[in-house]
């Protein structure tokens, strides 16, 4: 009897575990019934889909693209990319060498990062819509890739070479600012990159997380008591802060709740922007390394720069931004002839326009740049140092403010200090 009842409950508990089973079942096949075929305009664009789900016969359906994230849909003739807005997941997407003229549907799949629609029939109209798609972070690849090659007299300069062991350490000064017509940068200088398999620049500019930086922008930047600017400087400063900031098109209240240091960089920010002078050394090679592939390590953290500045005193933020309050044409002025000391690369001439001074320093101007300047050069240094040391057989490319690496005490300097030999290359 007892017997009989184990049997019978072991019987029950099959079919318990069958009946959920069978549930599960039920619930698969009801979804797959629900779930509606998709279908592809193109026959090229589904034949390649079908070779990436392996799925060569059979209705498609949304749920076959799970998880794709990489797809190469390369050279097979597509026209038409009806359909290719439900792959959710995918992240990564060459079209190179196609016949398609509409690239609208990109913009519907949210995950996308990086897509290569090189060789195909791209009008302005087009152009413009994978422009969109590149200032929302999406890599977009649409021209063939040449080697950048400079020239003998190309512009530039600033260059410093290192090694040890297997190991070559470049510094190349930069200008943060600057033309489209500065680039190709000389050949020694574009040669250094191209050798170059890790880049080191001070911060990583390409690979900022912006909520935090806005975030930490508040933080370091705006006044946290509920005043405003207004209530901070002197009135005919006020005055002059509203005007500039109303030529340059950025009302004084959208920002009133900032500190003079934040606004002073403001300024320069708009200024330089108005002026079409966001062609930076520093973005030239780092959108360069992005595109090669090439391994990026930051000197120094945005935190790190930001407190600079925020760290100086009320009078010393005020001087800053009444330096600031400059008219564009000026800024203009002074920014060109700092353009052509650079592509000079006369090294004594741009130290001389940038140091020369027509009073001593106050104590806090002095404290703030060895802050601005010593100290990181002693940091740059000692990173730098490490990559020597470690003599992993890698070329770094170290791209930093030209002045890190000729006012003393430069980086090269402490490097030469260290016992290192350190060659001027260009």
């Amino acid at each position: 009897m007892i017997k009989t009842q184990h049997t019978r409950g072991a019987v029950l508990m099959k079919r318990l575990f069958a009946n959920l089973l069978i549930v599960i079942l039920a619930l698969v096949i009801t979804a797959c019934q629900s779930e509606e075929a998709v279908s592809f305009s193109d026959e090229q664009l589904e034949e390649g889909l079908r070779a990436e789900v392996e799925k060569t016969d059979g209705e498609l359906y949304e749920s076959d693209f799970d998880e794709l994230v990489e797809l190469d849909l390369s050279g097979l003739g597509i026209q038409d990319l009806t359909g290719i807005e439900l792959l959710d997941d995918l992240k990564v997407l060459s079209l190179e060498d196609n016949e398609i003229n509409d690239f609208s549907l990109l913009k519907d799949l949210e995950s996308l990062e990086e897509v290569n629609v090189r060789s195909n029939p791209i009008d302005e109209e087009q152009q413009a819509l994978l422009d969109e798609l590149t200032e929302q972070d999406v890599v977009v690849h649409f021209t063939e890739e040449t080697e950048v090659v400079g020239s003998p007299d190309g512009p530039g300069g600033f260059l410093w070479k290192v090694e040890n062991g297997d190991t070559t350490v470049y510094l190349q000064g930069t200008i943060h600012a600057g033309t489209e017509d500065f680039y190709p940068l000389n050949e020694k200088i574009e040669d250094a990159y191209r050798e170059a398999d890790v880049v080191v620049p001070e911060i990583d500019i390409t690979d900022l997380n912006v909520m935090e930086v806005q975030q930490l922008t508040m933080d370091l930047g705006a006044y946290q008591d509920g005043t405003t600017i207004e209530d901070h400087i002197p009135e005919d400063v006020y005055s002059d802060l509203s005007a500039t900031l109303d030529e340059l098109g950025l009302p004084l209240q959208m920002v009133e709740g900032f500190k003079p240091w934040f606004l002073s960089s403001t300024i320069q920010q708009l200024m330089t922007e108005q002026l079409g002078f966001m062609n930076g050394v520093d973005q030239y090679f780092l959108d360069r390394a992005a595109q090669d592939d090439k391994e990026i390590i930051a000197l120094e953290t945005v935190e790190e720069q930001l407190s600079i500045f925020a760290d100086t005193s009320d009078d010393y933020q005020i001087q800053m931004l009444e330096e600031s309050l400059v008219d564009i044409d000026d800024y203009e002025e002074d920014m060109l002839e700092l353009f052509n000391l650079y592509k000079e690369g006369d090294v004594d001439e741009l130290l001389t326009a940038l140091t020369e001074e027509e009073a001593e320093p106050t104590a806090e101007e002095q404290a703030f740049m060895e802050a601005l300047n010593d100290e990181r050069n002693y940091g740059m240094a000692d990173t730098i140092t490490e990559f020597l040391e470690e003599d992993n057989g890698d070329t770094y490319f170290v791209i930093v403010g030209s002045l890190h690496l000729i006012m003393e005490p430069h980086v090269v300097s402490i490097l030469e200090e260290e016992g290192y030999e350190v060659e001027h290359v260009y």
